[in-house]
C-alpha cells in the first residue's frame, strides 16, 4: 500500500481513447495509487487513426488531447494537455517526399495552433517537438532546431510550458537546447518552463546549470537512483503510451507508486525528496495547487 501522505504525479504520459484504456480508466487507476497529478501530451496523428500532414488532422488529435485531460481531471486526478507534434511526423513528412520548406511551415503552423491552445486555456504547454532520437540526416536535424526554436518562442508568447523529445546524449544535448533558448531571446525565469522529456540522468546536473529541467522515467531501472544523487531537481514521468500492441514498453502511470515505495524503502531517498519531485517542482512548473 502507497503511504497515505504520499502524493504522486506524472510529468509526462499519453491516454489514447481510440485503442488502449482512454484517460478515463488511467486517470482511475493512477488516483487510486495515489496520483493527483498528470500531463497528458499529444500521441503521434497515425496512433488515432488520423493523417499525417492534414492540418485538420493536426487540429483533431489537439482537440482529443485537450478532452482526454478534461476527462481524466473528473476522475479525481488534476490533469492538463500538452499540444503539438512529435519529431516523427516531421521525418515522416520528408520521407512521404515534402519538401524541406513545406514541412518547416507546416510545423510552425501546429506550433501557432498548439499556441493558440495554450493561450485559450485548453492546453498548458507545446509538446512533445524536438529533435529523432534516432539517426537522420543532418539537414533533418536542422529543421528540427529550427522547429524547437519556433516552439519555444511561442511557448514563450504564451507563457506555456515546452515538453523536448531529443536524443540522450548527457551535457551535449542540454548545452544545444541552451543555445536555441538563448537564440529564442528566452530569459532565465522562463528557461525553467523547458522540459528536457525523457532525459537521461547525465542530462539533470547540466539542465541544472542551464535553467532547464529534466524529466526523468521513472520506469527506466536504475535511472532515478543517478539522477537523484545531484538532488531533487528534476521530475518524474512515466511516458506511458496506452497501446495494447507494446504491453511494458513503459512504466504506466499506476505503477510510480510501487516503483518510489521501493526507493524509499532502499533508502534512495526520502519521503522530503519524493514531495519535491512529486509536488514542489510540479506546483513551481504547473502554477497548479496540490491536491
Amino acid at each position: 500500500m502507497v503511504s497515505a501522505a504520499l502524493r504522486i504525479s506524472d510529468n509526462h504520459g499519453h491516454a489514447n481513447p481510440v485503442r488502449g484504456l482512454g484517460p478515463r480508466e488511467v486517470a482511475r487507476r493512477f488516483r487510486r495509487t495515489g496520483g493527483w497529478f498528470m500531463v497528458l501530451v499529444s500521441l503521434l496523428t497515425w496512433d488515432l487513426g488520423l493523417t499525417p500532414g492534414s492540418m485538420s488532422s493536426v487540429e483533431r488529435l489537439y482537440e482529443i488531447t485537450a478532452r482526454s485531460a478534461q476527462e481524466a481531471s473528473g476522475e479525481g486526478v488534476r490533469a492538463v494537455a500538452v499540444v503539438g507534434l512529435h519529431p516523427a511526423e516531421c521525418v515522416r513528412l520528408i520521407e512521404a517526399g515534402w519538401g524541406f520548406e513545406d514541412v518547416r511551415d507546416f510545423m510552425y503552423r501546429s506550433i501557432d495552433l498548439a499556441a493558440r491552445y495554450v493561450a485559450e486555456g485548453r492546453a498548458v504547454g507545446i509538446g512533445e517537438v524536438g529533435r529523432p532520437h534516432w539517426q537522420v540526416d543532418g539537414r533533418i536535424i536542422e529543421l528540427c532546431n529550427d522547429i524547437i526554436r519556433y516552439a519555444v518562442e511561442r511557448a514563450k508568447d504564451v507563457g506555456g510550458v515546452v515538453h523536448l523529445h531529443l536524443e540522450r546524449n548527457g551535457r551535449a544535448t542540454v548545452e544545444s537546447i541552451s543555445r536555441l533558448a538563448n537564440e529564442a531571446n528566452v530569459d532565465w525565469g522562463f528557461r525553467r518552463r523547458i522540459i528536457l522529456h525523457h532525459a537521461s540522468p547525465d542530462m539533470v546536473k547540466p539542465a541544472v546549470e542551464h535553467g532547464l529541467t529534466a524529466s526523468i522515467p521513472i520506469g527506466r531501472r536504475g535511472e532515478f537512483e543517478e539522477a537523484i544523487r545531484n538532488g531533487a531537481v528534476f521530475v518524474v514521468e512515466s511516458d506511458y503510451i496506452d497501446d495494447p500492441r507494446r504491453p511494458g514498453a513503459v512504466i504506466p502511470q499506476w505503477r510510480i507508486a510501487a516503483r518510489v515505495m521501493d526507493l524509499l524503502r532502499r533508502g534512495v531517498v526520502d519521503e522530503g525528496a519524493v514531495e519535491k519531485i512529486m509536488v514542489n517542482n510540479i506546483v513551481e512548473l504547473y502554477g497548479v495547487e496540490c491536491c
